[in-house]
């Protein structure tokens, strides 16, 4: 396993550490910082997340504001520039490429309405969509904007960021209540990103729309932070065997992780 304070190559292979370079390693880890805590940030909270030296530090700072993916505010502080939030939509167009084989092989399987979606600034939000062929179905739309404490892909973006990331996603869209089963106590809903994470899924039973349950698990990017999710929607009617849902549901974010890894 990579030392985070050394870091090195996914693959492990000594062939590829050979031609990896720290300086560009140390710069892209900077710029996944911004991307994660989701907020502008001073060169001395910069140090203190990647455990840089602040020299080292302010020249990739520097370096990203002359090139445009920074800018600074309030003389001393820095935040992702519109160069940085369009590689951030790079990565989404990414993900949804890598993810349209599983959901079809999930829609194939059960039938059931499977979406996608991506952790963007300061929301989360549905890519894609494969219909459930069923009339009555759970329908999701491209372009909807996720509560992140009452749907499951919400819930497993969420649960996978630092916990000023999660209250900021939290706070930036409300605890809304859209049934009576929709949680909106702010320790209940930490106890439910705390067993998202411990299972590596989440639930959204009846929470955003009653008669429907849906299941999703968290596609995670470098150091286990989930930058999107996938999901079965299925109505109360039909929802039978949830552990094979489930099964099938992380098994197909594992495989897109996996991907994106290796790409």
């Amino acid at each position: 396993m990579p030392n985070k304070n050394n870091p090195l190559p996914a693959s492990g292979n000594p062939e590829s550490e050979r031609y990896y370079s720290r300086a560009i390693g140390n710069a892209l880890r900077i710029l996944e910082i911004f991307q994660r805590v989701g907020e502008p940030l001073a060169l001395s909270e910069v140090a203190r997340h990647a455990k840089l030296p602040k020299s080292s530090v302010f020249r990739i700072l520097r370096t990203f504001e002359i090139e445009g993916y920074l800018q600074r505010i309030d003389g001393d502080r820095f935040e992702l520039s519109g160069a940085a939030v369009l590689a951030s939509n790079q990565l989404s167009s990414r993900i949804t490429e890598a993810a349209r084989h599983y959901m079809r092989l999930l829609s194939q399987e059960f039938g059931e309405t499977i979406s996608l979606a991506y952790l963007f600034e300061n929301h989360i939000e549905v890519t894609a969509v494969v219909d459930s062929p069923h009339r009555i179905q759970m329908g999701n739309a491209v372009g909807a904007i996720l509560p992140p404490h009452a749907s499951s892909l919400g819930k497993c973006i969420a649960a996978f960021q630092t916990e000023d990331r999660a209250e900021k996603l939290v706070r930036a869209f409300g605890l809304v209540r859209f049934t009576p089963n929709t949680t909106v106590d702010e320790a209940s809903l930490s106890k439910e990103f705390e067993l998202a994470r411990a299972r590596g899924y989440a639930m959204d039973s009846e929470e955003s729309a009653l008669g429907g349950n849906c299941v999703g698990a968290p596609i995670l990017w470098k150091e286990g932070h989930a930058v999107a999710a996938i999901s079965i929607s299925v109505p109360k009617m039909r929802y039978r065997n949830p552990e094979r849902l489930i099964a099938a549901v992380r098994d197909a974010a594992t495989a897109i992780s996996g991907e994106l890894r290796s790409a």
